[in-house]
């Protein structure tokens, strides 16, 4: 029973709500608008929004109802349930027959005072139907709108209609007008700021998703970038041995698009591989011919596309004649380079630079091979033609000569049978010689007469590159193994009556150069030329020079110390004197020193540089001895860079030398040192401190520099090597830490206070300061601590191959060792990375050990005993200029897209 009435409860309670539920969904209006609609079609839309709208809450569509009478439906439907009959009063709606029956039916089922009037045209008493001005009565209730009657004065902020609009929702909405419209104010300010609120909202939204969106595009570009840069320096690194020149201009751009550890590492490789290479020069086409000037001044190239170019050496500056349609196959210089010959098949062209001037020679266009001199003076110029291809059965061929002389403008032919020649030489005026497998014939330029001949066989069977010098005194040929050279002036010859011989050779070579004085041979192989030295102490091979992947011509540039090759459409030239294209030599000379000697000391400061080998220092220009045993080492530089403090040992003469005047000062106090490793002295110079060879630390203070104190760590240092070596001990940069390497420890002393303590570790190879850092080179690490020794910041990997001794830049961003090989290895100390590698020195001729030290934060000097202090640049951006300069081009555009696989940016220049 109880269920049962329950369960009818809830039946009864679902009834009402879908009786409720029923009713709402009828929905009844607070005012029902009749109007005439050819007359008040635009204002009676406007007028509904603005009741519907007045004083609305935001989170409303509307604030009332209002129904517009639109004749769709039935009067009663929408007049019944409406509160409100809103008549919009005009000549036209009171003859209108719908508006007629609307007013009927209120005024039959509802009240007059229910009917509010807008008058929109014509008069009152004209445009309201006279039932309703009696049901009005004497004082009816009406809003005049008529001057709104024109569609261009319907806006819904015009201040009359807002006005009606206030007053008929005053009248709807049953609220007093002034109510409503303070009501209206307060939900139009609270709108507002809800809106403003929302926008900022949106809008600061739309900023988070900006900067996010932002944030991912840029972390997307740069990420781009990075593989861009390293795609870029993949390919620098791979060309490396086959286009240097690509390889340089990879690596910059690479190195512009972002630098990182691999672009910088990349750039670096590209700058000290092959470091005899000077530069390559474009020639715009195959080199097909190759000659110097004897002046070393000036390159001339023959081109595939038959034009002969004339490049300054040191300028870089080109000039070029046509020569012919054909490959130029033979050229030549005078001297000076005043005078250039061409042959290409059918054409021969002797070119004077300095005036411009020309003559095309006709030589027999079926003799295909061809070779050219000009003599020193420029006079002379001999042309040869053949057709080595066309033999008799005793090897002779048609061999047709063309000398002109250039003074006189007479012109020598003769066409007769030879053994086709290697090579010609115009050494003189006086002089025409000619080389061929079995004959060196001298003639006479100006009639061709021969002087004299030598006959012989000097060649192997195959597998060789003969060679001929520029001035014609040498002749020889590379094959494998070795290297025959013989003089041309001798009046005969045989394969084993050379004149040189060098057991060293290329086993394909394709060209050879001999220099002029017969001492040095270049040969090249797949690519990579070999230079040999023929003579003096040390004969073999002295320098590979690579970087190329074909070397089509080769010869040497003036004396014996310069080359150029040809490498596709490019002039490649070489200088064996230098190592390096980051670096240049100093003007300050390195003492004499020895195998067994500590390696000479550097001072720099301020851009002046002093060194210190054994009894000897240098500073600047200047040189100065105290004679052996004395040790004149180590020596500071004052913080001005005016004044060095200098050591003389064993005899304890500490001395203050003024660069300016050369006046010297002696310290108030001796120094009481076999061997002094290491000297710092204070910003104010009245502070010095040295370290013994017993690593005791001694301290002077004052202006006279008097002795103050002696703190003696009592641990012993190493003496396996003796003397002992500098990087044993260092002082810091402001004097009051000193680091000296025990036997089982570092121990670093505080020269203000004398206190002590071992930084832990153990044992060390090396210590040294920068400006904020002190570094401890261990047997695989470097570590870096602050001054005092307290935190140990970082931790850099090396390797046991690196000699004892490190060297670090002021800001601690790179460190300098040694490896035993002589290589000069650059870290990066903030990520570890190898910054790059290069050889130093020539291990030939050369003895005594290299020192080292960084000039400044972009500059590292090396030492190496009787030579220039030498300067190795390590400025980033002045790679990317070196590296530019040298290889002699940018990127191209299929390069990019080859290499980068991307849409090429618009310029490409290299730099």
């Amino acid at each position: 029973m109880r269920l049962w009435r329950s369960g009818g409860a809830v039946l009864w309670i679902i009834q009402r709500r879908t009786d409720r539920i029923s009713r709402v969904a009828e929905p009844e209006y607070d005012a029902f608008i009749s109007y005439s609609r050819a007359l008040d079609g635009t204002l009676a839309p406007a007028l509904q929004r603005g009741v519907q709208r007045f004083a609305k809450p935001w989170y409303r569509l509307r604030s009332s109802r209002v129904f517009l009478d639109d004749g769709s439906l039935p009067i009663e439907e929408t007049l019944g349930r409406s509160r409100w009959l809103i008549l919009l009063a005009s000549p036209e709606a009171a003859a209108s027959e719908r508006v007629s029956r609307e007013l009927e039916w209120w005024l039959e089922h509802r009240s007059a005072r229910q009917i509010l009037v807008v008058l929109t045209s014509g008069e009152y008493s004209q445009s309201v139907p006279p039932a309703v001005r009696k049901a009005l009565g004497q004082e009816p209730r009406w809003v005049d709108l008529r001057r709104l009657r024109s569609v261009e004065h319907v806006d819904d902020a015009n201040p009359r209609l807002r006005e009606c609009v206030a007053d008929i929702a005053s009248a709807v909405r049953g609220v007093p007008e002034d109510d409503l419209v303070g009501e209206h104010v307060r939900q139009y300010r609270r709108t507002v700021r809800l809106t403003r609120g929302v926008v900022a909202v949106l809008v600061v939204g739309l900023l988070v998703a900006g900067l996010v969106a932002l944030g991912q595009r840029n972390s997307a570009v740069a990420q781009a970038r990075t593989v861009t840069a390293r795609g870029l320096a993949s390919a620098a690194v791979a060309n490396l041995r086959t286009d240097l020149a690509l390889s340089q201009a990879l690596a910059a751009e690479a190195f512009r698009v972002e630098s990182n550890g691999q672009t910088r590492a990349a750039l670096f490789s590209s700058l000290t591989a092959s470091p005899q290479l000077d530069r390559y020069v474009q020639v715009g086409s195959q080199v097909s011919a190759l000659a110097t000037s004897a002046d070393g001044k000036l390159a001339v190239a023959g081109t595939e596309d038959g034009r002969v170019v004339r490049v300054d050496v040191a300028s870089g500056r080109r000039s070029e004649q046509r020569v012919g349609e054909r490959p130029v196959t033979a050229v030549a210089a005078s001297a000076d380079g005043g005078v250039i010959a061409a042959f290409s098949p059918g054409s021969a062209l002797r070119w004077e630079t300095a005036s411009g001037a020309t003559q095309q020679l006709s030589p027999p266009a079926e003799l295909t091979d061809g070779l050219v001199a000009v003599s020193p003076s420029g006079r002379f110029t001999a042309f040869y033609q053949a057709n080595a291809a066309q033999l008799s059965g005793d090897g002779l061929t048609r061999g047709h000569r063309i000398v002109h002389d250039g003074q006189t403008g007479a012109k020598v032919e003769r066409d007769e049978a030879t053994v086709p020649l290697f090579g010609m030489r115009l050494p003189s005026d006086d002089l025409l010689l000619e080389i061929s497998p079995s004959d060196w014939v001298r003639r006479v330029p100006a009639t061709l007469d021969v002087l004299s001949a030598a006959r012989g066989n000097a060649l192997p069977a195959g597998g060789f590159r003969p060679g001929l010098s520029a001035g014609g005194d040498y002749f020889g040929f590379s094959a494998a193994g070795e290297s025959r050279l013989w003089r041309t002036a001798r009046t005969e010859f045989d394969y084993n009556s050379q004149d040189v011989l060098v057991r060293d050779g290329r086993f394909r070579p394709s060209a050879m150069a001999i220099s002029d004085d017969g001492a040095r041979t270049a040969v090249s192989e797949a690519g990579t030329i070999y230079v040999y030295d023929a003579t003096g102490a040390w004969p073999g091979e002295r320098a590979r020079l690579e970087g190329n992947s074909e070397t089509s011509f080769v010869a040497f540039l003036g004396g014996d110390d310069r080359l150029v090759s040809s490498s596709r459409d490019r002039l490649v030239l070489w200088d064996l004197t230098r190592n390096t294209r980051i670096g240049s030599a100093l003007t300050t000379k390195v003492p004499q020193s020895c195998n067994a000697c500590p390696a000479p000391r550097i001072a720099a400061s301020h851009g002046k540089f002093a060194v210190a080998a054994g009894s000897d220092l240098a500073v600047g220009q200047d040189e100065e001895s105290v004679g052996a045993p004395s040790q004149l080492r180590p020596m500071v530089w004052s913080s001005s860079g005016e004044r060095l403090f200098v050591v003389t040992a064993p005899e304890g003469i500490g001395e203050t030398w003024d660069v300016r005047d050369g006046k010297r000062q002696r310290w108030k106090g001796d120094v009481s040192a076999e061997f002094v490793l290491a000297m710092g002295v204070s910003p104010d110079d009245r502070r010095l401190v040295t370290v013994n060879e017993l690593g005791d630390v001694q301290v002077f203070e004052g202006d006279e520099l008097g002795s103050a104190r002696t703190i003696s760590p009592g641990r012993g240092m190493d003496r396996s090597n003796w003397p002992p070596p500098d990087h044993l001990a260092a002082v810091s940069e402001d004097a009051t830490t000193a680091a000296v390497v025990s036997l089982d420890s570092v121990v670093l002393v505080d020269t203000m206070s004398g206190r002590q303590h071992d930084l832990p570790g153990g044992k060390a190879r090396a210590v040294t300061f920068s400006s904020d850092s002190l570094l401890v080179q261990r047997t695989d690490t470097v570590e870096v601590w602050d001054l005092a020794g307290t935190s140990k910041r970082r931790t850099i990997p090396t390797d046991s191959g690196y000699l004892a001794g490190i060297t670090a830049d002021p800001g601690t961003e790179m460190i300098a060792q040694l490896r035993g090989d002589d290589v000069l290895v650059v870290t990066d100390l903030v990520t570890g990375e190898l910054v790059g590698q290069t050889p130093v020195a020539d291990e030939r001729g050369r003895f005594g050990k290299i020192g080292m030290a960084f000039a400044d934060e972009h500059s590292l000097v090396t030492a190496i005993s009787d030579a220039p202090l030498f300067r190795w640049d390590l400025s980033e951006e002045n790679w990317v200029r070196s590296a530019c300069a040298s290889a002699g081009r940018g990127l191209t555009t299929d390069e990019w897209r080859r290499f980068v696989g991307t849409t090429p940016p618009p310029d490409l220049t290299c730099g």
